[in-house]
């Protein structure tokens, strides 16, 4: 039974894919590197970002990428809107009394501009912000909230994010509404894998928030049947043996 839910920001409950690449892409041509078409964006960033950014401009220090960043962001985030189903699966998670939690890399300050828009911050128990590396941080979250991992999913677009809950022990479901592509959240092994929130809903609702029985439908549980072989066998005269 799923008694609380971490989720993930952006790409997860917010689309700010247009915003993150058009920040990074200025970030780029400060630093005279050919800019990247949202594609080639979205199959080569990672988390957390410092790798993607020494991949690509290793002669930048990290605290003048943030800069370039997040200059550039402010003025883009208007762009920012929630996705769809989002707003319907908070309210879903509330009104079960599911405990929600937020563990991103977003800053406070982009937290508080776009919650002030979109007001997600009052369905969330407690937001987790400004974490480059979610791996270090899912234990403590845990800890802190008292919260079951057998009893905890956590939902998010990249593989970083279903690494994290891997880190966790808890529960994993990743979004077809963000940065990562299929093919890369495939690689990474999720529990389950919806195109948004409102079939995760439909999924958990179905199942009464027991995520057991809905990685039993989806063939990823241990106690999936085992798929067999079965031959008739005939004699001369067509009679079945």
């Amino acid at each position: 039974m799923i008694r609380s839910i971490i989720f993930d920001w952006s790409g997860t409950l917010v689309d700010d894919l247009p915003a993150a690449l058009q920040a990074t892409n200025h970030v780029l041509r400060q630093a005279g590197v050919e800019e990247l078409t949202l594609d080639r964006f979205r199959a080569e960033f990672s988390l957390p970002f410092i790798g993607f950014y020494q991949r690509f401009v290793p002669h930048v220090s990290m605290a003048q990428v943030e800069e370039w960043f997040h200059a550039r962001f402010r003025e883009v985030q208007h762009q920012v809107e929630e996705l769809p189903h989002a707003r319907e699966f908070l309210e879903f998670c509330h009104a079960r009394g599911v405990r929600s939690f937020l563990l991103s890399t977003l800053p406070h300050e982009h937290f508080t501009a776009q919650t002030k828009r979109n007001g997600f911050d009052r369905y969330l128990e407690r937001p987790y912000l400004g974490v480059w590396d979610k791996r270090a941080r899912i234990t403590e979250v845990l800890r802190e909230n008292s919260l079951n991992p057998a009893e905890t999913l956590f939902v998010g677009d990249m593989q970083h994010d279903i690494e994290t809950a891997r880190h966790g022990g808890v529960f994993s479901c990743a979004v077809l509404t963000g940065f990562n592509k299929l093919e890369q959240l495939r690689a990474s092994e999720p529990d389950l894998i919806v195109e948004h929130l409102g079939e995760l809903r439909e999924i958990l609702d179905r199942g009464g928030m027991d995520i057991r029985s809905a990685l039993r439908r989806n063939g990823t549980d241990e106690l999936t049947p085992i798929s067999t072989v079965g031959a008739l066998i005939f004699d001369p005269q067509g009679a079945c043996s």
